[in-house]
């Protein structure tokens, strides 16, 4: 009877060993799933930590109003531009080994401003070869000149409206290869769009308007900008490089 006993109670052991096993392989696949978990070394002690996981870039937000752009300015007015602005976008998708088709060098459209680009009314002027050839040069970031904290590089980027045109203007952009986008202005997560109100700063008695700002950038390549007003819609194409030195807002190219 005894021996018969033993043979009954072969299954349970059996048992007893599996479920241990299991519990073991769930206790080691739980501390492998933890991020930044330490794995034992030789002689008890700590391994290097494993890699964790990188944290997401945040995607440039906001806009939509005017304020966010003029707030604390004299006469800026609530609300954003109109609807009617927010045309479909027209900028082209490019393989990456396509030539950047950059728009047509700048003119002085103007006796007080520099080169700028753009068919117009509205224009875009920046520093160094930007204007004579649609290549800008961009600082990375920096907290002793410009976007400490972020992620986001960029360099300046004025816009100047012709007498000619005194509307709203909405200004939106994306990298044409890839998929980095592309933002505006001086904050640690880059705006989404730029919403200029009908009466900008007026510098010359020509009746010129200018909007200075930045455009934002995380990687060299081909870049497109739409810019939308009651009476046009218009692109401008640049092809954008780290600036050498890196930090230097007047640099050129680092390839060039």
């Amino acid at each position: 009877m005894a021996g018969s006993g033993a043979v009954h109670d072969q299954p349970r052991v059996s048992h007893v060993r599996r479920a241990s096993a299991l519990a073991m392989m769930l206790a080691l696949a739980g501390t492998g799933c933890q991020t930044g978990a330490r794995s034992p070394g030789p002689g008890g002690g700590v391994s290097t930590p494993l890699p964790t996981r990188t944290v997401p870039v945040p995607a440039p937000t906001g806009g939509g109003t005017y304020a966010v752009y003029c707030a604390g300015t004299p006469n800026c007015p609530s609300g954003g531009v109109p609807a009617m602005l927010r045309r479909r976008m027209r900028l082209p998708h490019l393989a990456a080994r396509i030539r950047c088709p950059v728009s047509a060098p700048g003119r002085n459209v103007s006796r007080w401003t520099g080169v700028a680009i753009g068919p117009g009314p509205i224009y875009a002027l920046s520093y160094g070869p930007f204007g004579r050839t649609a290549i800008l040069p961009f600082v990375l970031p920096s907290r002793a000149v410009l976007f400490g904290g972020s992620a986001w590089g960029g360099q300046v980027l004025k816009w100047l409206g012709a007498p000619s045109y005194h509307g709203p203007v909405l200004i939106r952009g994306r990298k044409l290869t890839g998929r980095d986008g592309l933002g505006f202005n001086a904050g640690v997560v880059p705006q989404a769009e730029m919403d200029l109100p009908p009466d900008g700063v007026l510098y010359n008695s020509g009746g010129w308007r200018q909007w200075p700002g930045y455009v934002r950038l995380r990687s060299p390549g081909c870049y497109g900008l739409q810019v939308d007003g009651t009476t046009f819609s218009e692109v401008i194409i640049f092809r954008a490089c780290p600036s050498n030195p890196p930090r230097r807002q007047t640099g050129r190219c680092r390839s060039s």
